[in-house]
């Protein structure tokens, strides 16, 4: 069984993985397979050089993630396209990470942490989606924090991204991420024992 994992920017849901992985779960993430697919040499690479300007590359040949979310960001139709290369390759090799994990014999259920879920239509392929989910108020103070953006910056991502009451309608379960950190492990572990 594959769970998706999903929530908003700011969300929780990193923390949410690493509990899960404190319980002995597997669970691949999507951003960290977004930087396997997007490395030097990665064909992605040359494709998103075509679209966004060799301006994404740093000096080193590598992506410089900050300068293509600025080009992308800022313009619907560019941030689809953007989805639309990066998220086809994740799926692809999430696909071929998930189908190794089973064939070694994997039988607890796995996770699969996906911002963008819902929005890449992901959703069809997994059993379960558990969102994460908290104020946007917090998820902004958050972001702002954890990766030095503006508010403003912040909201412009948040409205690009689906709505947190039709992800809410969408989800299976939900964890909400609006308290301290015994209260986010008891509804992972409520999650658990109701879902798995």
């Amino acid at each position: 069984m594959i769970i998706g994992l999903t929530g908003g920017i700011g969300s929780g849901k990193s923390t949410v993985s690493e509990i899960l992985k404190n319980k002995g779960y597997i669970v691949l993430n999507a951003d960290d397979i977004g930087r396997e697919v997007t490395a030097k040499d990665e064909p992605l690479l040359r494709l998103l050089v075509k679209e966004f300007g060799i301006e994404i590359i740093q000096e080193d040949g590598t992506l410089d993630r900050r300068m293509l979310a600025n080009l992308a960001f800022g313009d619907r139709a560019k941030t689809n396209r953007l989805n639309e290369l990066v998220q086809t390759a994740i799926l692809c090799r999430s696909v071929e990470k998930f189908h190794k994990l089973s064939l070694s014999g994997q039988e607890k259920p796995m996770f699969f942490e996906v911002p963008l879920l819902f929005e890449a239509g992901w959703d069809k392929y997994i059993q379960q989606v558990w969102l994460v989910t908290a104020p946007e108020d917090v998820r902004i103070e958050r972001v702002e924090v954890r990766d030095g953006l503006s508010v403003e910056e912040i909201r412009a991502r948040i409205k690009l991204q689906m709505s947190e009451e039709e992800k809410m309608e969408r989800a299976d379960v939900i964890i909400e991420n609006d308290g301290g950190m015994a209260k986010l492990m008891a509804q992972v572990e409520k999650a658990i024992a109701e879902n798995l």
